[in-house]
C-alpha cells in the first residue's frame, strides 16, 4: 500500500502547476480583451474629439445670398458724389456656421459694406481688375465680421458673387 500512495503524491503537484498556468493565461487574455473593448469600442469621454467630429473636417459649399436680386441696395462712392447701385450680392461659405453667422450679423456687414464703398472711386469699380479687388475685400471683409480668419478661412466665404447695376451721380 505505500508504493500506491507515492505515486498519487507525485501527480498532485504537476496537475497543480497546470491549473495554476491555465489560470494566468486565462488572466491575461481576459484582461486583453477588456482593454481592447474599453479603449477601442467604447471609445474615449474627451470633450476634445466630440468637437472635432462636429466641425467638418472639409469644407462644404452653400449659396448664401445677401442682397437679393432686385433689390438695388445703393452705397455712396468716395466724395459722396456717387452712388453704386448693387442688385445682387452672394457668397459661398465652407460652413453651416458661417451662414448662420452672415445671417445673424446682417447690420454689421453692411456696415462694413458702406465703409468700404466709401473708400472707392469710380474708376476703381468700372474696370474688371477693380471688380476682382472688391470681390476680394468684400470676401475678407465678411470673414473677419464672423470671426473666419487664419485656419478658420476655409469655412468662411469662399467666393463673393455681385451684380453692379449703375454707378450714378447724386447732383
Amino acid at each position: 500500500m505505500q508504493t500506491v500512495a507515492e505515486p498519487k503524491a507525485k501527480k498532485l503537484p504537476v496537475n497543480f502547476l497546470g491549473l495554476l498556468i491555465a489560470a494566468v493565461i486565462a488572466a491575461i487574455v481576459s484582461g486583453a480583451v477588456t482593454f481592447v473593448l474599453v479603449r477601442f469600442v467604447l471609445g474615449t469621454n474627451d470633450p476634445g474629439s466630440s468637437q472635432q467630429k462636429a466641425t467638418p473636417s472639409a469644407p462644404i459649399e452653400i449659396r448664401v445670398r445677401f442682397i437679393v436680386e432686385g433689390s438695388n441696395k445703393t452705397f455712396m462712392l468716395k466724395g459722396g458724389k456717387n452712388v453704386v447701385v448693387v442688385d445682387m450680392l452672394s457668397f459661398t461659405v465652407g460652413s453651416d456656421g458661417c451662414r448662420e453667422s452672415i445671417a445673424t450679423r446682417n447690420d454689421q456687414i453692411l456696415s462694413s459694406l458702406q465703409d468700404l464703398f466709401i473708400q472707392k472711386e469710380t474708376v476703381e469699380m468700372s474696370n474688371p481688375a477693380g471688380l476682382d479687388l472688391i470681390k476680394r475685400q468684400i470676401r475678407d471683409l465678411v470673414n473677419r465680421v464672423t470671426g473666419y480668419i487664419g485656419d478658420k478661412a476655409k469655412f468662411g466665404v469662399i467666393e463673393v458673387y455681385t451684380y453692379i447695376k449703375a454707378i450714378a451721380s447724386v447732383q
